[in-house]
């Protein structure tokens, strides 16, 4: 599989950037004077620059392709606008690792379902020992992480 550092490079760099979202749209929340309008120009940013790859390379979807979509496949919507939303109030109170530590944790333990049970039409990769050493071990570390901010909080 030629194309899988690529993939992980790529994959690294969409991550660094999952922090800066909270982080950046929080300073447009300060300036406009509330988080809900922020996300609003931060995700009208996002279409345009969407669109501006989408329309020149594939064209609009027709109805039948949009109608095609599996309907809990536009959930990603909400899910989205409700992870920035919470980025965007909770860092600013938390920090940023300390919000990133816990959406890390959400994410690897909702992955490992998706993988274990192919949710979503996902392709199934069950769990094994491996895996489950490697999840626990990053869980370990958060919350060794997390102790140490709430002992520096109580100072």
């Amino acid at each position: 599989m030629r194309a899988y550092p690529l993939l992980a490079f790529w994959a690294f760099l969409s991550g660094a950037g999952i922090p800066l979202i909270g982080v950046l749209n929080s300073g447009i929340a300060r300036s406009v004077g509330n988080p809900f309008a922020a996300n609003a120009i931060m995700f009208a940013v996002a279409l345009l620059l969407a669109a501006g790859i989408t329309v020149p390379l594939y064209g609009l979807p027709s109805g039948a392709q949009l109608a095609a979509a599996p309907w809990p496949s536009y959930g990603a919507g909400l899910i989205i606008g409700f992870y920035a939303i919470s980025a965007t109030i909770i860092i600013p109170r938390m920090g940023t690792a300390s919000f990133i530590a816990f959406v890390l944790i959400a994410q690897l333990l909702t992955s490992a379902l998706v993988d274990q049970f192919g949710l979503f039409g996902m392709v199934r990769r069950p769990l094994d020992l491996t895996r489950l050493i490697g999840l626990g071990a990053i869980a370990a570390g958060i919350m060794v992480m997390e102790i140490g901010n709430l002992r520096n909080l109580k100072s």
